[in-house]
């Protein structure tokens, strides 16, 4: 090969490697480009809206930046700059027609760019963003709201896609006005449609960082704000941490790692308030993020060199483009990082070519994959997919689901599915189950060794991408998340029994509340303690370590804490708190031992940390609220009414809201406590897999002389919904609230040995005693379908968005067991309860002229 064909083929690499607009080459078309749109709106004429100087400076910078060829090299025709200094630019329709251009003129390969930097406010359930002629009075008019952007948005085609926001919504004042708290998520719909948090993926390829993860003041500095100065330091090159050494290039994946410690670290140093100082960028995309916003100038000009000497070597083509796809890109893995590192000695003349060539190929032999290994991957997915068959609600294919496994492994993984492999594929759904277990080995073996996939996380790994393609609740969780999410899935763990978070100022874990009856309960541990240090004598496993492992929580983020705390029935684990009124941290030494999370609360806690349920003494009205459906629930909620029923309770509030769901028994079981003999639910599966099967209740322990009222909103889900829906057609409870979420189907939680993993498997759908469904999904979804449980007629009582969420976090301020050894500190003012009013109402009415009511009888 000619050294002017090997320089050709470099010059493409470096191109692509380094992800720059430098040199326009002839096949322009075919060349992946960058498309940039930035809005800074920093003066207002409105002098209620305060101005916000920073955010012109802001964009400008981006824009500067993303110009450079230092750095990104975009062309000045693909970007848009509007900035609110230009009053006839910075108009509604002008930055609309901005995204609109982005987002006609994106390829699916071409990355795109989105800064939006100024001050909002709320507008109804949605948010807006001010202009400099919007007005607080009549922004829903003279604003940019979200919307306006979110139809342009979903149109767009682009797989790498890149939002920065960065909205103030406190820079205002309203003159009295009511505004609803604004919905902070609001401008991440923009980005990502209607997808959720609830669905198991984003659109491929989008990110979308917030300046703060609450609506509080965003800190800004003198000449940028605190967000976009970190965006700037990282993009510059800082951020190009990943791995041994710089590698040239910042990636998104990267971008987010510094934002996650600068942001917080700076705004402890900067913030004046406790909100300030807890300002913490949010992050919401898909988890995996490589693709490269610009290049660190320094080391890009050392890879590029390095990447000339390397053209220069007498190597074949493949060898050559596996080299420069290494110098020019940290790899995550450990053996391609030594690849990597062979590869730099060869272009730097430390390594001759035939010594490089015998240490590639002892690497490449340790990466290779034994074939028993590829083997056993195939049996153990293979297994999980016909297990999934066999009882998930709809009818599968299982050579689709192998096509969805392989192809979503690779995805994952950042990988192309060889040629040869993908025509495998394509003929997956005719193969029988040999042909398919041959299939998934020879996809797995060509990845080879690598620590990614190691100890079952391949297995976990495809299972988890084939479930992507079922319906949102069906999940695969590997043997790490189900220590985390035990006490979701059943209402119990393994642990000490607290519930923590982070505390920003202090830099420590703090103890939102111990759980009552936990080890953590039992030694004394109160809310507001500052966890400082954890000693562990045994690992999660509980194997002994020696020496203890000592772990300092600066720095910890809560979901790492977790996983420390959790661990097997009696071990010990040793944490250190600081608590306010003690001069010197007091040390704990905890057993850890099985946690049931209490799931049936009352009104307000009793000195002694039990549940007051009588909200009406005078007219001996009860309130019970279940937060979830879980093993303990029933006998719980038995106990309780039991005891309030002896006490002559003459009415009471079942409270739904916010629950969504749990156990199908206890569902059950809950629903029989209060209604006479009849048609609870009926259970479909899927008609090749068994009959309908209906739960029927029993006269016998039920609960039927007193009036009820069950509260029901839009986060009441399943199990709430099988309650409700019974109470309802039973006609033993008056439904009160806003109409329920519409979850109409049934998941069994099912163990898989083979990785030691658990997989949660929708099997069948649920339908009211009444015949009539439950699920918002196997509808249109429109308000005038039939799904959910509606409230009773004239007790439909609607919440705005904030009222909702004020009355979530009232609610969980309740579970809080006080730390009474410390004077009370100002008491938070109570939220307004309008729908719990409007229950207390109707029972009183009934209660009064009637001294109770019997309850109907259905059929």
């Amino acid at each position: 090969m000619t050294q002017l064909l090997r320089s050709a083929i470099l010059a493409g690499l470096v191109l692509a490697i380094l992800g720059t607009n430098l040199g326009q080459a002839a096949d322009e078309k075919a060349k992946p480009k960058t498309y940039v749109v930035l809005v800074g709106i920093g003066g207002f004429a409105d002098p209620a809206i305060q101005a916000r100087p920073t955010a012109e400076n802001d964009a400008k910078a981006l824009y500067d930046l993303f110009l450079s060829d230092k750095y990104l090299g975009v062309d000045k025709a693909d970007m848009r700059l509007i900035l609110g200094s230009d009053g006839k630019a910075a108009t509604k329709e002008n930055i609309v027609q901005a995204f609109k251009w982005a987002a006609e003129k994106a390829d699916k390969n071409d990355m795109v760019i989105f800064g939006l930097f100024g001050r909002g406010a709320p507008v109804g359930d949605r948010t807006c963003f001010f202009l400099p002629a919007s007005t607080v009075k009549d922004r829903s008019k003279d604003a940019l709201q979200a919307a306006d952007l979110e139809q342009e948005i979903v149109k767009i085609k682009s797989e790498k896609i890149l939002a920065l926001v960065d909205i103030d919504y406190k820079g205002f004042t309203t003159n009295k006005l009511s505004l609803a708290e604004p919905n902070l998520l609001d401008m991440v719909k923009v980005f990502v449609g209607e997808e959720d948090a609830e669905e198991h993926q984003l659109p491929p390829g989008r990110i979308i960082f917030l300046a703060s993860n609450t609506v509080a003041k965003h800190i800004d500095t003198a000449d940028h704000g605190l967000f976009a100065k970190t965006v700037l330091e990282a993009l510059r090159g800082k951020a190009d941490t990943e791995g041994y050494e710089p590698d040239g290039v910042v990636t998104v994946d990267e971008l987010q790692q510094y934002l996650d410690t600068q942001v917080i670290a700076q705004a402890r140093v900067l913030g004046k308030t406790r909100e300030e100082k807890e300002q913490t960028p949010l992050v919401w995309g898909t988890r995996s993020n490589r693709f490269v916003l610009t290049k660190n100038p320094e080391i890009a000009a050392k890879t590029e060199a390095r990447l000339a000497s390397l053209a220069k070597v007498d190597l074949p083509n493949d060898v050559l483009a596996e080299g420069s796809k290494l110098i020019g890109r940290m790899p995550k893995l450990k053996a391609q990082q030594e690849l990597r590192k062979n590869f730099v000695k060869l272009a730097d003349g430390a390594l001759k070519p035939d010594e490089f060539t015998e240490a590639r190929k002892k690497i490449q032999a340790e990466m290779k994959l034994d074939k028993e290994e590829a083997e056993a991957f195939a049996r153990k997915t293979l297994s999980g997919l016909e297990r999934v068959q066999r009882r998930y609600v709809k009818d599968l294919l299982l050579g689709e689901m192998v096509q969805w496994a392989v192809k979503g492994m690779y995805k994952g993984l950042d990988e192309k599915v060889p040629a040869d492999v993908q025509a495998q594929l394509n003929d997956a759904r005719t193969m029988r189950r040999g042909q398919l277990a041959d299939l998934l080995a020879d996809a797995r073996e060509r990845l080879g060794k690598r620590e990614d996939l190691e100890k079952n996380k391949d297995v976990d790994l495809a299972m988890k991408r084939m479930m992507f393609n079922l319906d949102p609740y069906t999940t695969y969780y590997d043997e790490e998340a189900i220590a985390q999410m035990q006490s979701q899935m059943t209402g119990q763990f393994t642990g000490i029994g607290v519930q923590i978070r982070r505390d920003m100022v202090r830099d420590g874990l703090m103890v939102i509340t111990p759980i009552k009856g936990s080890p953590a309960y039992k030694a004394g541990l109160k809310a507001g303690d500052l966890i400082t240090e954890m000693i562990r004598p045994v690992d999660n496993k509980g194997k002994p370590l020696d020496p203890p492992e000592v772990i300092s929580t600066k720095g910890m983020k809560t979901d790492e804490a977790v996983k420390k705390i959790l661990g097997q029935p009696r071990t010990d684990v040793i944490i250190k708190v600081e608590r306010e009124g003690h001069d010197k941290p007091i040390e704990f030494k905890l057993s850890r031992a099985r946690v049931d999370v209490e799931t049936v609360l009352g009104v307000k806690r009793k000195d002694d940390d039990s549940w007051d349920f009588t909200i009406d003494k005078q007219n001996k009205i009860a309130y019970i609220r279940l937060t979830q459906f879980s093993p303990r629930s029933f006998e719980d909620m038995q106990d309780a009414v039991k005891a309030l029923d002896k006490d002559g309770i003459k009415g009471m509030i079942l409270d739904l809201r916010y629950n969504p769901g749990g156990l199908l028994t206890s569902a059950i079981q809950i629903s029989d406590l209060f209604i006479d003999d009849g048609l609870i639910v009926t259970i479909k599966p899927r008609s090749t897999v068994g009959d309908e099967i209906p739960y029927i209740g029993k006269h016998s322990g039920s609960y039927l002389k007193f009036p009820m009222v069950c509260m029901v909103n839009g986060m009441s889900a399943s199990g709430s919904e099988i309650v409700a829906g019974c109470l309802q057609d039973h006609q033993r409870a008056m439904i009160l609230g806003e109409r329920s979420y519409g979850k109409g189907s049934v998941q069994d939680i099912e163990d898989f040995g083979a990785t030691n993993a658990k997989i949660k498997l929708t099997t069948a759908t649920f339908w009211r005693p009444n015949g009539k469904n439950l699920n918002k999904s196997s509808t249109s979804g429109k308000d005038e379908d039939e799904w959910g449980v509606r409230p009773d007629e004239g007790y439909n009582v609607p919440m705005t968005r904030a009222e909702r969420d004020a009355l979530f976090e009232y609610l969980h301020d309740q579970e809080i067991i006080p730390n009474r050894e410390l004077k009370p500190k100002e008491p938070k003012s109570e939220v307004k309860d309008k729908q719990l009013d409007s229950a207390l109402e109707y029972l009183r009415s009934q209660i009064k002229p009637t001294g109770g009511a019997a309850a109907k009888k259905n059929g």
